[in-house]
């Protein structure tokens, strides 16, 4: 089949969908698919080097077209203005240029991509696939960026109908899931739910950190985005509380809005806590194979439209999860089902003491944590498994 798959990046830039994507279209050029990709040049993070790359190219043996949009980080006019180019280009591309069987967008840029896809693929007969990471307006609402209520109902309305053309609807859980079908129970979209992969690296095993590693003997890593929506004062005001324990030390790599502010709280309160900046997937990993626990957290009703794909990372790493989480969502279920680590009641500090020091002096316990951390990646996120759901997924469809 002809495939088109569009995101506003694309391997070589950084977010972790880029790389994604480019496993998920290996995999289908495998299959014997022509795959294009429709993207932009690399400009995810504007204070990194991006190096340019050719506006067409083979990658994979994929057909790879860069449009040549702008740094958006910050800048919600620029990023509408991409947004609007893009959409443009897909029409350019699937409409006007090439034709397409099957025509695959995630969301970003949120719901605007989505809605441009479905209509070139409504006018051009394809089959239309919405890779839904996240689901949108809703997380606009949450984080304040659609809080305007027109202008949500007007996204609501375009995302609602743009589900109702997608099939399906790929989703990372039966929550989000759920999420979709209730929008509108009597005509649900088609969905299906194909949980994320550990993060791909380029490079191979790191011998040596970058940062020195910490002394305590327990160490709790947070790897990746500082943000609003991570709600981690809990993890803040549990380490205060854990001060006096001079064996456990809290690790927080990555970058984010929340990180400067979390920083100045940890040294206010005195807590055993460190902060080292964003790092390469490989020096990633192996942070978290080291590390005696992984931590994970959303804000309040967040599981509803979104699964933390750092999840799949650390577990794949054999590093046990300690989860902050409605504890009836599917990430908190997956965790404690699967024996792969622990989970308590978002909001709960707690809660969340009592679950590390549970960790911190159960030696055994953690370490049978591991081993099941390791087998549940195995099956169910290994990425020979998931892309091989892909293929089965992109096969069904040339099948309807």
């Amino acid at each position: 089949m002809k495939v088109l798959a569009i995101h506003r990046f694309y391997w070589p830039d950084t977010p972790p969908y880029a790389s994604m994507l480019r496993a998920i279209v290996g995999q289908w050029v495998r299959d014997g698919h022509d795959v294009d990709v429709l993207s932009s040049q690399p400009s995810y993070k504007a204070d990194v080097e991006n190096p340019r790359q050719p506006p067409k190219e083979r990658v994979d043996g994929a057909s790879v077209i860069r449009l040549n949009l702008p740094s958006e980080a910050g800048k919600p006019l620029v990023r509408i203005f991409n947004a609007l180019v893009l959409g443009l280009g897909v029409f350019w591309q699937a409409v006007i240029r090439k034709r397409y069987d099957v025509i695959m967008v995630s969301t970003s840029p949120p719901v605007l991509a989505g809605w441009f896809v479905a209509v070139a693929a409504k006018l051009t007969g394809a089959r239309f696939i919405y890779h839904c990471m996240d689901i949108h307006p809703e997380i606009g609402r949450i984080s304040g960026e659609f809080r305007n209520p027109r202008v949500f109902s007007l996204l609501s309305r375009l995302d609602r109908w743009t589900c109702n053309q997608a099939r399906p609807v790929v989703v990372l859980s039966d929550d989000m899931a759920e999420t979709l079908v209730a929008r509108k129970p009597d005509k649900p979209p088609q969905t299906a739910v194909i949980n994320n992969f550990s993060l791909p690296s380029e490079g191979g095993a790191v011998d040596e950190l970058s940062f020195p590693w910490p002394k305590e003997p327990f160490v709790l890593l947070f790897a990746g985005n500082i943000g609003r929506f991570q709600g981690l004062d809990i993890l803040l005001d549990a380490m205060a509380s854990l001060r006096g324990r001079q064996d456990i030390r809290l690790l927080m790599m990555g970058d984010g809005t929340e990180k400067e502010r979390l920083s100045r709280k940890a040294k206010e309160n005195g807590a055993n806590v460190s902060f080292v900046g964003h790092q390469p997937v490989e020096v990633a990993k192996a942070a978290m194979a080291k590390a005696s626990a992984g931590f994970v957290s959303l804000v309040p009703e967040l599981y509803h439209y979104a699964y933390p794909s750092k999840t799949m990372t650390y577990l794949e790493q054999g590093c046990p999860v300690l989860v902050a989480v409605e504890t009836d969502s599917c990430l908190a279920r997956d965790v404690m089902d699967n024996g792969a680590g622990m989970a308590v009641p978002g909001g709960d500090v707690d809660a969340l003491v009592t679950a590390i020091l549970s960790l911190a002096d159960d030696s055994e316990s953690l370490n049978l944590m591991r081993q099941k951390a390791l087998d549940f990646s195995n099956y169910a996120f290994g990425t020979d498994v998931v892309l091989a759901r892909w293929s089965s997924l992109l096969q069904r469809n040339s099948e309807v």
